[in-house]
């Protein structure tokens, strides 16, 4: 599958500029639309069962709580990804997807993110692009990139560098990651999985603020 790479135009204009990197990708760099795709995010927090009415006792509860990340991708449709903070990426059937919600007194949904976009084929690159909206509120453009030739983590900086520049203006103010510590959260650092790229949504969402 190669490895990915996640990009967040933070300061991009929505259809605009959605509209931009579609061009730029078919006219300039001659590009192939393959298609929609969509990804799913969301966040849990764990439930105490020993919560009281007390206001003092349930901020404190809730300051101490941990979350819980599930991704869902459209490349891989039989299974979802978890993580609770501090713990491991674990795969899972499709069916955790209906599971969790119905474990409200252990869980309670926090955001739900549903991200739906374009898919491009460039050389060895998978390029995904999409709005990411949270409600109402936009908060940027979404670049999930693979390259294809490659499938040891974190070894194609340069490579995703060089092409992020390629479709982006000099203008756009970016937020992203190129190198991860795999290791800490039980996976690879010697073959990339889907898992790979689940982590780095839970860590572009919690590091951005986007929930």
């Amino acid at each position: 599958m190669g490895i990915t790479c996640l990009v967040r135009w933070k300061n991009a204009t929505g259809m605009r500029d959605f509209t931009y990197i579609a061009e730029h990708i078919t006219k300039t760099l001659h590009g192939k639309n393959i298609g929609p795709w969509s990804l799913s995010f969301k966040v849990f927090r764990d439930v105490d069962s020993t919560m009281n009415n007390n206001n003092n006792a349930r901020q404190m509860t809730l300051k101490d709580s941990k979350l819980l990340y599930q991704v869902s991708l459209a490349q891989q449709p039989r299974h979802v990804y978890c993580m609770v903070e501090g713990s491991v990426v674990v795969e899972a059937e499709k069916e955790m997807e209906i599971i969790l919600p119905r474990l409200k007194n252990l869980w309670q949904l926090r955001q739900n993110v549903t991200i739906e976009g374009t898919s491009y084929e460039i050389g060895d690159f998978t390029l995904r692009v999409a709005n990411i909206l949270l409600g109402s509120a936009y908060k940027g453009l979404l670049l999930e990139i693979d390259y294809h030739p490659c499938s040891t983590p974190n070894n194609a900086r340069q490579l995703f560098q060089e092409f992020v520049e390629s479709i982006v203006p000099s203008t756009a103010q970016l937020s992203c990651e190129y190198e991860y510590n795999y290791e800490q959260v039980g996976l690879s650092n010697y073959e990339f999985t889907i898992a790979h790229t689940s982590y780095q949504y839970m860590q572009l969402f919690r590091n951005d603020g986007l929930f």
